[in-house]
């Protein structure tokens, strides 16, 4: 009966702390790529990128419908300029440009990774079909940027490990901060649990097949 009480507990904590992570973009560090396939555009995403004296560009082919979603931002750290611009393509012909002049580039703090941000501008386009050129730039192509895209919200379980061992490095090489401090935020609180959950499990499972193996054995002969 205590083992029941552990697994409803464990997964009382899992479906309460659930909606903060796959609130959250699933990052990904792109790492002096000129050119980048975006998969599945509709799932949230964050790319977070540097420029090496060239645009980068982003590529979305998609045959069915889909809802695209846009939003450049730029990490609230010393010397990052909020003048980043994006070119949106179809067919080779301009769909839109995003000025960066075009908003405030108000500041926020994003509480699943901890990190604050300088929001620019944002684009949607619904039942959007073909191939897709999205051109990141600036002046000069120097400096860090994050493009955002799509808003519907999943994390899978090879997302959540893949994040594990991404935000180090997302910590350290872009934001410049120590990788020990990729998991004092919501997500690493999350992971933390379920780390924690799963050693509970697995002691209670071994509990429980020991308890099986007692009901199994043979009983010793009595000697008289």
């Amino acid at each position: 009966m205590k083992h029941s009480y552990f697994f409803v507990y464990f997964f009382a904590i899992l479906s309460f702390f659930s909606p903060a992570f796959v609130s959250a973009h699933q990052p990904y560090l792109v790492d002096g790529e000129k050119e980048i396939v975006v998969v599945a555009p509709e799932i949230s995403k964050a790319y977070y990128g540097e420029f090496s004296g060239t645009s980068t560009v982003f590529m979305i082919r998609e045959e069915k419908p889909f809802d695209l979603y846009l939003n450049i931002l730029v990490p609230a750290i010393a010397n990052t300029p909020t003048d980043v611009t994006a070119e949106i393509r179809k067919g080779g012909e301009r769909m839109a440009f995003l000025e960066a002049s075009s908003t405030d580039w108000a500041r926020m703090y994003e509480p699943y990774g901890g990190d604050d941000y300088f929001q620019g501008p944002e684009w949607r386009l619904e039942n959007a079909t073909g191939t897709f050129e999205i051109v990141l730039s600036r002046p000069g192509n120097t400096g860090k940027y994050v493009l955002a895209v799509g808003e519907k919200e999943s994390f899978l379980l090879d997302e959540m490990l893949r994040t594990m061992g991404i935000l180090p490095s997302l910590k350290s090489d872009f934001f410049g901060k120590p990788a020990w401090t990729a998991f004092f935020n919501r997500i690493g609180l999350y992971l933390a649990i379920i780390f924690v959950g799963c050693i509970i499990v697995f002691f209670i499972l071994c509990e429980i097949f020991r308890a099986i193996g007692k009901l199994f054995q043979k009983p010793k002969s009595v000697r008289d």
